[in-house]
């Protein structure tokens, strides 16, 4: 290889890691948030009120650039699995919103939780 072939391969090396880095700065300034006027919150699941059972549930939720829930993850359980299903299965229905509102969307995953308390 020739000395220029060695500095074309490099340039090119440190053009593609400034772009990957100006892509994660920009998406670093960038989140989604929940839009709470698109949520319903679950609802108790019949059996888990009889039990009593309380608990938060932690979930990532990974948005797509049009705002819509694509896939989630729970990270926490409540120790019940129907008030985490339910709780996942709720926050999927919801959409978000972009922060800054003049932002750039990009897939990304979010964190939410959901407190199941009887009172």
């Amino acid at each position: 290889m020739t000395p220029h072939a060695h500095l074309t391969i490099r340039a090119a090396l440190v053009a593609a890691a400034c772009a990957l880095t100006a892509a994660a700065a920009q998406a670093a300034d960038f989140k989604w948030v929940q839009d709470a006027k698109s949520c319903e919150p679950p609802q108790y699941p019949r059996d888990s009120l009889a039990k009593g059972e309380q608990g938060t549930t932690g979930l990532r939720i990974l948005v797509g650039t049009d705002g819509k829930a694509i896939d989630s993850e729970i990270e926490q359980s409540s120790t019940s699995r129907k008030l985490d299903r339910a709780a996942q299965n709720a926050l999927m229905a919801c959409s978000f919103k972009p922060m800054p509102a003049d932002g750039k969307p990009v897939q990304q995953w979010v964190k939410t939780e959901f407190v199941w308390k009887l009172n």
